[in-house]
């Protein structure tokens, strides 16, 4: 009766004294294949730290300037057109909409901002939705901040 009792448990344990020899040898390949695939991982970086002709900061600048340079010709619109642009875009941007909007200013594409401004984040905001008009080259912020 006692054996009967116990089959269970023996059962449990004899696959458990079975199993161990795989699980060990399922953990150690796990592990070593772990490793490997950081050294690889590691290794490609380098590879790519070393093949990479410049930083990357330099990449990005010289790319923004191809398409600048690419988008301009394709925004050579009149004046008039240009500072209606720069004023919708100013009044529809989320973080503009609610600033007191300045003076605009645009010669040969070039957009002069001036008024005054709560914060100098405020005027950070103007000229960087200014920048992202299509057609506008430079911005000259001359936003002032109010005290």
């Amino acid at each position: 009766m006692i054996f009967l009792l116990t089959l269970p448990f023996r059962l449990v344990g004899l696959g458990y004294k079975v199993g161990s020899g795989s699980a060990k040898l399922t953990h150690r390949t796990a592990r070593a294949v772990g490793y490997r695939r950081i050294t690889v991982l590691l290794v490609g970086v380098g590879i790519g730290l070393l093949v990479a002709p410049v930083p990357g900061a330099q990449l990005r600048e010289t790319l923004r300037e191809r398409l600048r340079g690419t988008f301009d010709g394709l925004g050579s619109a009149s004046p008039v057109d240009l500072a209606d642009r720069v004023r919708e875009e100013l009044a529809a941007s989320p973080r503009t909409w609610h600033l007191p909007q300045p003076a605009i200013a645009i010669e040969a594409g070039k957009v002069t901002l001036t008024g005054d401004v709560p914060h100098a984040t405020a005027a950070a905001d103007l000229e960087r939705t200014v920048r992202s008009v299509r057609g506008v080259v430079e911005v000259d912020n001359r936003l002032t901040i109010r005290t």
